[in-house]
C-alpha cells in the first residue's frame, strides 16, 4: 500500500511525536511504500536520516497534484496530531479526491487537552473546521484504551487502539543503588501537562520522609516551556535537596542517566502514549505513573511499578510506598522490560498494516 504521513513538527527536542513519528514511518517502510511530510518549515538532525522524510516546502503549497507518484493518489493517508488548521484544510482535498485517511491524534482530543488553556478558541475551532474533519475520517487511532476512553468523541467516527513503540536498546539495567533512590524525569518541562506542580507539592509535604530515604529526583528538560517556572518553584518549595533541575539530555548522554537511575516518575495531566516512559521500561527501569500518562493500568497489571491516580496526595502516598518497597525494584526491572516487549516496532507496523487493509478493503 502507498500511505502519505503528514505530520506538524515542531524543533522541540523533547517532543515525542518528533521521535515516534519518523520512528514509525521507517518501521512501516518494511511493509509498505510511505512518505512522511512535515508541514512546518523545520528540521532535526534525525529526520535527515529517514529516507521517506519531506518537508512540504520542496513540493510547494500542501496539495495532492503536487505531489509525487503515487502520492499524488496515495491509498490511505494519517494525520499524526490534531488541531492542525493546514491538516483539516488537506483532509477536504482528499474527501473531493476520494482518498481516504485516518487522524492519530495522540493525546490532542482527550477532554483535559481540550479544555486547558485556549479552550473557547478550540471549541470554536472544532466548531468551524475540525468536526467535519473527524467526520470525515475512516478511522481514529488512538494510542491507548486511556486515551480512547478520556477522549471527547465529536462523531462517532470508527476507530482502534495501536501505540508507539521503541527501539530496543543494547544495554539494560543492572543493578540498583544501594543506598538510597535515585528517580529521573525526562521530557518536555510542561508544568501543567506533565503534572510536575504536582510532584513536587507532593515531595515538599514529605521532604522529612524522602531525605531520610535517601530520596532523589532529577528532572531533565529543555530551556523552555516552565523550566525557569520549575527552578523557581523547587527553591520556593526549599526542596533543593531532594528535587534537582537539568538541562535537556539526549544520545548516549541520555542512555547514562536512565542506566545510573532507579526509578522513572511520570505524573502527567494528559498524555498520548509517552515515548519517554516506553523507553525507561526498555531499559529496565521502574516506573511511577499516573493515571493521565495512559500507561497506569498496564504498568499495574505487569507489576512493572507503581502507580496511582493524579491528585498530590495520591502521589504523596504512592512516592512513601515506594520507599517502603525499594526490595522490589529489581523484580519490578525485570517485569518492565517484559512489558516492553508489548511495544517494538516492527509489531506494531505489521498491525497497522492489517489495520489498514480492514479499514480499505
Amino acid at each position: 500500500m502507498n500511505i502519505l504521513y503528514v505530520s506538524h513538527f515542531t524543533t522541540n527536542i523533547a517532543a515525542g511525536p518528533n521521535w515516534s513519528v519518523p520512528a514509525r514511518v521507517v518501521a512501516q517502510s518494511k511493509y509498505d511504500n510511505v512518505m512522511l511530510l512535515n508541514t512546518t518549515n523545520v528540521m532535526m538532525e534525525h529526520w535527515k536520516k529517514v529516507e521517506a522524510f519531506h518537508n512540504v516546502e520542496e513540493f510547494g503549497e500542501l496539495h495532492l497534484r503536487n505531489l509525487p507518484v503515487p502520492f499524488s493518489k496515495p491509498d490511505i493517508v494519517v494525520f499524526e496530531g490534531f488541531n492542525f488548521l493546514e491538516h483539516a484544510k488537506f483532509a477536504k482535498e482528499l474527501k473531493k479526491a476520494d482518498v481516504p485517511y485516518i487522524i492519530t491524534p495522540r493525546g490532542s482530543l482527550t477532554y483535559e487537552a481540550q479544555h486547558n488553556h485556549a479552550w473557547l478558541k478550540k471549541m470554536l475551532a472544532r466548531w468551524f473546521f475540525f468536526n467535519s474533519y473527524v467526520k470525515g475520517a475512516r478511522a481514529v487511532q488512538y494510542l491507548t484504551e486511556g486515551e480512547r476512553r478520556s477522549s471527547i468523541r465529536m462523531y462517532e467516527t470508527p476507530n482502534f487502539i495501536l501505540p508507539n513503540g521503541f527501539d530496543e536498546p543494547i544495554n539494560k539495567k543492572a543493578a540498583f543503588s544501594e543506598k538510597g533512590i535515585k528517580a529521573v524525569f525526562i521530557g518536555r518541562l510542561d508544568m501543567h501537562h506533565k503534572g510536575i506542580d504536582l510532584l513536587l507539592n507532593a515531595i515538599a509535604s514529605i521532604k522529612a520522609e524522602l531525605s531520610a530515604a535517601g530520596f532523589k529526583l532529577d528532572i531533565y528538560g529543555p530551556k523552555r516551556y516552565d523550566f525557569f517556572k520549575i527552578d523557581e518553584t523547587i527553591r520556593s518549595l526549599k526542596i533543593g535537596g531532594v528535587a534537582t533541575l537539568h538541562d535537556e539530555v539526549g544520545g548516549k548522554e541520555k542512555e547514562n542517566v536512565l542506566l545510573a537511575s532507579d526509578l522513572f516518575v511520570m505524573t502527567s495531566r494528559l498524555e498520548g502514549l509517552p515515548m519517554g516512559l516506553l523507553e525507561a521500561l526498555a531499559y529496565g527501569l521502574p516506573c511511577f505513573v499516573t493515571e493521565g500518562t495512559n500507561m497506569k493500568d498496564e504498568v499495574e497489571q505487569s507489576d512493572a511499578g507503581w502507580t496511582c491516580f493524579g491528585t498530590e496526595t495520591d502521589i504523596k502516598s504512592e512516592l512513601l510506598k515506594i520507599v517502603k518497597e525499594k526490595n522490589l525494584f529489581k523484580a519490578k526491572s525485570e517485569n518492565a522490560i517484559k512489558l516492553s516487549e508489548r511495544y517494538k516496532w516492527d509489531k506494531i507496523a505489521q498491525h497497522f498494516h492489517r489495520e489498514i487493509e480492514k479499514l480499505i478493503g
